[in-house]
C-alpha cells in the first residue's frame, strides 16, 4: 500500500483492522493481561517499576562503590542460575516470603537491638522453653539441613 493509498484509508477501516488483529490475537492478550494483572498483585510489577524510576541513581551507587559492585554481580549471577530452575509460583512465594520476614523483622528492631545475652547452659535452657525460640531454632535447623543438601550435591 502506497503513502497515497494509506491517506485514503478512513478511520473505520483503521479501527475494523484493529478490531480484527485483536480478535485473532485474542488468547495471546488475554494471556498477557492475566500474567500482568498477576504480576500486579504479587508486588513484582511494582518493585520493577521502582526499579527502572530509580534506576540511573542505583547504577550511579553502585559504580562508586566497586565492593558492592563486585558483591552485586555475584549475586546476580548467582540468583539468575537460581530463577532458571523456579517457576512462576516459587518466585511469588519467595518474594512474599522475604517481604514478610522483612516487614516482621523491621517491626522488631528494637527487640534485636537489645537482646540480652544468653549466659550459659541454664539460660539456653530457659530459652529453648519460648515458643518463638523453639519456632526460630526450627527455622535455621531447616536452613542449614538445606545448605548441607546444596553443598554436597544432594539437590
Amino acid at each position: 500500500m502506497t503513502t497515497q493509498e494509506q491517506a485514503q484509508v478512513s478511520p473505520d477501516e483503521k479501527l475494523a483492522e484493529a478490531l480484527s488483529i485483536l480478535a485473532e490475537n485474542a488468547d495471546e492478550l488475554k494471556g498477557l493481561i492475566e500474567l500482568i494483572v498477576e504480576l500486579k498483585r504479587s508486588g513484582v510489577l511494582d518493585s520493577v517499576m521502582l526499579i527502572l524510576n530509580r534506576f540511573e541513581e542505583l547504577i550511579q551507587y553502585l559504580f562508586q562503590d566497586p565492593a558492592v559492585f563486585r558483591l552485586l554481580a555475584i549475586a546476580l549471577d548467582g540468583s539468575l542460575g537460581l530463577m532458571n530452575k523456579l517457576d512462576a509460583n516459587d518466585v511469588i512465594r519467595l518474594k512474599e516470603m522475604m517481604q514478610n520476614l522483612g516487614g516482621c523483622m523491621s517491626k522488631n528492631v528494637d527487640a534485636v537491638s537489645n537482646a540480652k545475652p544468653v549466659k550459659g547452659l541454664m539460660g539456653l535452657w530457659r530459652a529453648l522453653g519460648d515458643e518463638d525460640v523453639q519456632r526460630g531454632l526450627g527455622v535455621a535447623l531447616e536452613l542449614v539441613k538445606i545448605l548441607g543438601k546444596c553443598s554436597s550435591g544432594k539437590q
